[in-house]
């Protein structure tokens, strides 16, 4: 039997690789020009700052609720594709080319084209949307084409209800591919979303906040922005994944 050892302290881990890219970071900062790099104190200063501003909470809420709403419909949209597809095999054929464009198709060059048919404001919406679209879609006909056919005929031969089915055999076999499409999905939805608004500049979003920052060289400014979409996209991403388990459990449990 393995003895235990502090190494094996999963926080402990992850602490230790925090500090080392603090370090770096630190050590970058004092090498780089200041007008260029900003360090982890001005960053972290800077971000407190902005916390006790309106145009933060502003921003941030107006980008988050803007992507957000293209990223469910993404996902509305995506799982009933995949559904569809699933039984229609000429209609997965039919989509494969529109997926494929989807996929293929540089972030930046749909934002431009984008921007020419619809406003700015709606501008996140829309990246979110095209950049999670094809994911969901391509994660869960993945997920519903691996279900045991078997266990389908097994669900015929008991005449298992279409609900019951979906509970006890297309739920838990489509579920990690719905969790995977999701941990890399929110902070894709995130980028798109914000780099469209770099774009277009609609206002009072995170994408005008960092536009003014670069514009006036305020690189700790820069920085504190880019640090708040990093912990607002794990946090997302750590909700939607409880939020998805949470209803697999509950679905498992009224099987």
């Amino acid at each position: 039997m393995r003895r235990s050892t502090i190494w094996d302290k999963t926080w402990l881990r992850r602490t230790i690789a925090a500090l080392f890219w603090l370090g770096v970071w630190q050590t970058l900062a004092l090498i780089l020009p200041k007008l260029l790099f900003a360090g982890p104190v001005p960053t972290v200063q800077s971000l407190l700052s902005m916390l006790f501003t309106a145009s933060f909470w502003l921003s941030l809420l107006h980008t988050i609720g803007k992507i957000a709403l293209g990223y469910l419909l993404a996902l509305g949209l995506g799982c009933l594709l995949a559904a569809l597809c699933h039984t229609a095999s000429a209609l997965r054929l039919l989509l494969a080319p529109a997926v494929q464009i989807m996929k293929s198709v540089p972030v930046a060059c749909f934002i431009v084209v984008a921007l020419i048919w619809v406003r700015s404001a709606w501008i996140s919406v829309i990246t979110a949307f095209f950049v999670v679209l094809p994911i969901f879609y391509i994660n869960l006909s993945e997920g519903l084409a691996s279900i045991d056919p078997k266990m389908l005929e097994m669900a015929r031969v008991f005449r298992l209800s279409p609900t019951g089915r979906l509970r006890a055999i297309y739920l838990p076999g489509v579920m990690p591919y719905m969790l995977s499409a999701t941990r890399l999905t929110v902070g894709m939805a995130l980028k798109a979303g914000i780099a469209g608004e770099i774009i277009g500049l609609p206002r009072y979003t995170i994408g005008e906040q960092l536009y003014l920052s670069k514009l006036y060289l305020d690189m700790s400014g820069l920085f504190a922005w880019s640090c708040a979409i990093i912990l607002v996209s794990v946090g997302l991403e750590k909700l939607m994944v409880r939020a998805i388990s949470a209803a697999q459990r509950r679905w498992e449990g009224a099987a």
